[in-house]
């Protein structure tokens, strides 16, 4: 006679199923009960009920921490068959172990994963290797029970088989980048850099879109992981990923493509070039260092210039809806106060920083006016504060060439 199944993913969240039929015993799935529930599943050849009592209680202040559990246990047997499970114990103690009845057979997606990855470890050919290292992939949705990130029995849990999930993906792109499989390469490093952004699979990804001739994609990769490793990292891509972007610049030098097709793909429409040109913090950067290059021949005057939007009292103002508005509509005001020669980029969430061309001192008061001139409200240029520094021409091509500009954005901050 077959026996009842009870599935448990715990991979990117809590769900459970009775042959089949989605099933829950509390809504909130950070219950004790529920996590009553989720270690005995977890731990199938059986627990301990002092390390039940730790994981679930730990330094809380019980007095009765084993009456407690019992009480637990009751709420368990009795609502499971509440929402469909037959009639059962369900909760097998014996010698002080804890257990799921063996009237069921358990299946969980976490203990799967682990089992069928070492035993990818252990496979002696490659084609085995591969299919095992595969199917342990694809188990993988995300961190085990994410909920309980910070909770004393899960932690240890979840960075164990977040490394494995690493190693294996790891060995997946190996081989399919040494069997020049592009589309299974793709698809690995794919799902790790939605899952995990900042560990560098975006590498992978873009060599990927590259020998797929997806070059627009690839570029488009790279730019939004040099925002996003900057922004909230404070770092620079990658080693690797830089070395692809290099690959792509030459693939795109090579390219067979008509000289008009090139032509159209640079040119720039007039609405385009209406206004300061608005690029991310990164090229703002770059881009900052050679114009100052450029200039000092000429001995141009050059202005920076941080706009950063406050509360209204002088303090930063906190992530919002309200904060949303308000930056996309300084980033328009600042387009078009400033000139086509100029340029600006975000710097955080409420700041720009602005390069401001051929100007001296009092006309950088005469932009600021204008910027609050072209906020959709008089009142909103009281949440508009500025800071300006001028830009030292003679650190040009220097290892210090971007001083004025770091102690401007730190300096605000």
């Amino acid at each position: 006679m077959s026996k009842e199944i009870v599935e448990a993913n715990m991979f990117g969240g809590f769900e459970l199923s009775y042959n089949g039929k989605p099933f829950s015993i509390e809504r909130n799935t950070v219950t004790k009960v529920n996590q009553l529930l989720q270690i005995i599943i977890y731990h199938s050849k059986g627990i301990e009920r002092t390390k039940i009592i730790d994981y679930l209680f730990g330094d809380e202040d019980i007095a009765d921490p084993s009456n407690s559990l019992r009480a637990l246990v009751f709420r368990l047997r009795r609502g499971l068959p509440k929402v469909g499970l037959p009639e059962d114990e369900f909760i097998y103690i014996k010698r002080g172990v804890y257990s799921f009845s063996p009237t069921f057979e358990v299946e969980c997606d976490a203990t799967i994963f682990e089992a069928i990855a070492k035993q990818g470890f252990s496979a002696t050919s490659m084609s085995e290797k591969i299919d095992l290292f595969d199917k342990a992939f694809n188990l993988y949705k995300g961190d085990f029970l994410p909920a309980l990130s910070g909770t004393e029995w899960v932690v240890p849990i979840q960075v164990r088989l977040r490394k494995l999930f690493f190693q294996v993906s790891n060995e997946l792109c190996k081989y399919y980048e040494e069997q020049e499989d592009y589309k299974n390469l793709l698809r690995i490093s794919e799902k790790c850099s939605e899952l995990y952004p900042y560990d560098e699979w975006q590498s992978y990804q873009m060599k990927a879109l590259i020998e797929l001739g997806r070059t627009k994609e690839a570029m488009k990769l790279y730019e939004k992981t040099e925002l996003l490793m900057f922004r909230e990292l404070g770092v620079s891509v990658s080693p690797a990923m830089a070395a692809q972007l290099d690959k792509l610049g030459g693939q795109m030098v090579n390219n067979t493509d008509a000289i008009s097709t090139v032509k159209h793909n640079l040119e720039t429409t007039k609405e385009d070039i209406e206004g300061a040109f608005y690029c991310t913090y990164p090229v703002f950067i770059e881009s900052y260092r050679y114009i100052k290059r450029v200039i000092r021949r000429s001995g141009q005057a050059a202005w920076l210039m941080l706009c950063t939007i406050t509360d209204g009292k002088g303090f930063a103002l906190d992530d919002s809806d309200r904060l949303n508005k308000l930056s996309d509509e300084l980033s328009e005001a600042i387009r078009v106060s400033a000139r086509g020669g100029d340029m600006y980029a975000r710097y955080s969430n409420n700041q720009y920083v602005v390069l401001l061309l051929g100007i001296n001192q009092e006309d950088c008061s005469l932009v600021q006016d204008r910027i609050n001139d072209n906020m959709s409200k008089e009142s909103r240029k009281r949440y508009i504060q500025y800071h300006i520094a001028p830009v030292n021409l003679a650190s040009a091509g220097t290892d210090r060439d971007t001083d004025e500009l770091q102690d401007i954005v730190r300096g605000a901050e």
